[in-house]
Order: structure tokens, then C-alpha cells, then sequence
């Protein structure tokens, strides 16, 4: 049972009243980073936001001949799919965020409610057909699904931002906050607003405040895996990388620098982030076994943003200006 013997106090808040670029790794062994990675250039110009278990990529680009505008894409075996937007027109835009192992995809579509306004609105992309699944909502996101068909995102109302779980046709309000990710357990991780430290999670009905690193008065979670692992960043001025595991706070460390911050974590447990180094640049790293390993060691440039890691170690993020990947040779 997921936060049994915890060692910090898990406080139960009130019920629900009902929170780049392309680049992926994949590694042909166990130790994730402990070859050189070559860059696969995906051919089109675009960013790659989540992976799944079959090398499934999905993100946001100009993916056809003549395209007017950024379209979600879905990357399979060397074949992209152009996923569409909600409505055409000028400055049409779409977003896909995480796919599952399904290849159901989720993300955001924007429209236009004038010449000078627009809103977006959370969709789920399957069987070639995108659909909104948040039609009544002012804005929406989604930002995760699972192997259940799960969504979760952000979505605003005139009463501000709430978090949200979807499925199977039903919106479930989760109150006033943000979901960022959910596992196939269905433990949501996010941002609530109602109190206690922020850090947050939904499961089965219940809101769990996740406490803070000490002597932090709170942080932010960023992703979760399928054992419960939780990795998210701490700190206002000088911002850390931390690993929640049953109720105990892990400080990842950094590069030599100040500062690090993590954007995912697969089911290995390892942790994708950038840190600071001595010298003031910021590089990508991979914490793995409870080392911090330099990705520009090993073949990934400093400048780029990497944006998610997948569970055979795959490394998203840009490759040049198009969308790509980062293959790891041993």
C-alpha cells in the first residue's frame, strides 16, 4: 500500500471536492549511460515531450509538406502521424504532452474565440480520431495518461485552476490545483492550493499532502513512477533536485554548481535533470544507483533542454532544430 511506513507525516487533506524539443536515448544494455549517444535526426522540425514502453514518441511540430501551423505528432517506427488541432485557421497550434503503452495520446489544442483571443482545450488522440475531451472548461491541458486510460491535467474555470482526472468519458474535478503525472496505480502528483505544503497527491478518493525536504516549506512534484518514486525540485533562490521514496526526502546532488532540477523519472528509478557545474554551465545528467553521471560526457551537447526519460533510458530533447533522438552506442 503506497504510503505505508512512511517516515515523514503524510497529513490527509479534505476529499477532492469532486501540473523540449526532441531527443531520445535508447540504451542496449543495463547501465543506462555508460556508452556514447548518437543523434538521430527524426527529419522535421518540432520538439518530443514523452515516450513510451515501444519507442513511441510524441510531441509538437511542422510534420507535413506545407503545414500552417504546429501540429501534435505521433512517431512510430519511423513513420509520423500528423495528429491534427481542435480547430484550423490562422496560427492553428496543437500540443501532444505523454502517449501510453495503448498509443493513446494526450495534450492541448488551441482555438480562437477572436481575433485577439484564444483558449485550449485538453485532448485525447486514439484510433486516428482527435477528440476534446474538456469542451466546457475556458482553457485545459493534459498532461499525463496511463496504461488505463487515465488523463490528468489543469483546467481553468472561473474559479481558477483546478486539477483533473479523466476517463472513459467522465471529468472528475480533483479542486483547486495542478496534476502534473499519474502512474498506472492511479496515485496523481501535483499542486494544491487548499493548504499544507502544496506538494500533493490524489489516490483512490483521497488528497495526501507529501511534506517538504528539510527545511524547505514546500517543492514541487514533477513525476512519478510505477513504484511510487517521486522526483521534483525545492527551493526559490537555489533550487535542488530531490527524490521522494516512501516518505523520505534523497537531495540528488549536482554537477559541482548550486544548483539542479529534475523533468523526469522512469521505472529504474533513474532521474533525468541539469544541474549547475563548477564552472557556471548547466549540462544534463542522468542520477542513477545514487550517482550523478554528466550527460556531455557522453556524447549529448550542454545546450540542449531535456525535456523526458523513458523506461529502456530513452533522453528527450533537441536534436539541432529538428525533432530527433539520442541513440546510446555501446
Amino acid at each position: 500500500m503506497f504510503l505505508k511506513g512512511s517516515r515523514t507525516v503524510i497529513r490527509r487533506l479534505a476529499a477532492p471536492s469532486a501540473v523540449v524539443l526532441a531527443l531520445l536515448v535508447v540504451p542496449s544494455g543495463p547501465a543506462a549511460a555508460s556508452g556514447w549517444y548518437r543523434a538521430v535526426d527524426l527529419g522535421f522540425g518540432g520538439e518530443a515531450r514523452a515516450v513510451n514502453s515501444h519507442g513511441q514518441i510524441v510531441g509538437e511540430g511542422s510534420v507535413g509538406a506545407g503545414a500552417t501551423g504546429t501540429h501534435g505528432f505521433l512517431w512510430s517506427a519511423g513513420r509520423v502521424t500528423d495528429l491534427g488541432v481542435l480547430e484550423h485557421g490562422e496560427r492553428e497550434y496543437g500540443r501532444a504532452t505523454d502517449v501510453n503503452d495503448r498509443s493513446q495520446v494526450v495534450g492541448f489544442s488551441v482555438f480562437r474565440a477572436g481575433p485577439e483571443q484564444s483558449y485550449a482545450h485538453a485532448f485525447l488522440w486514439q484510433h486516428g480520431v482527435l477528440t476534446d475531451i474538456d469542451p466546457a472548461s475556458l482553457d485545459s491541458m493534459a498532461t499525463a495518461v496511463n496504461d488505463r486510460g487515465q488523463v490528468v491535467g489543469t483546467r481553468y474555470t472561473a474559479e481558477g485552476a483546478h486539477a483533473f482526472l479523466w476517463q472513459d468519458g467522465t471529468m472528475t474535478d480533483l479542486g483547486t490545483g495542478y496534476a502534473g503525472d499519474v502512474n498506472d496505480r492511479g496515485q496523481i502528483i501535483g499542486r494544491n492550493a487548499m493548504g499544507g505544503t502544496g506538494a500533493t497527491m490524489w489516490f483512490r478518493g483521497r488528497v495526501y499532502d507529501l511534506g517538504a525536504p528539510p527545511g524547505l516549506d514546500d517543492w514541487r512534484p514533477i513525476a512519478i513512477n510505477e513504484r511510487g518514486w517521486i522526483a521534483g525540485n525545492g527551493g526559490s533562490i537555489t533550487e535542488r533536485a530531490y527524490l521522494w521514496r516512501a516518505g523520505a526526502f534523497r537531495d540528488l546532488g549536482t554537477l559541482g554548481g548550486p544548483t539542479a532540477s529534475v523533468v523526469d523519472i522512469n521505472d529504474r528509478g533513474q532521474v533525468l535533470g541539469l544541474s549547475e557545474t563548477a564552472a557556471g554551465g548547466l549540462h544534463p545528467f542522468l542520477w542513477q544507483g545514487g550517482a550523478m553521471i554528466d550527460l556531455t560526457t557522453r556524447g549529448i551537447p550542454e545546450d540542449v533542454t531535456v525535456n523526458a526519460l523513458g523506461n529502456r533510458g530513452e533522453i528527450l530533447g533537441t536534436v539541432g532544430e529538428h525533432a530527433g533522438y539520442y541513440r546510446l552506442e555501446r
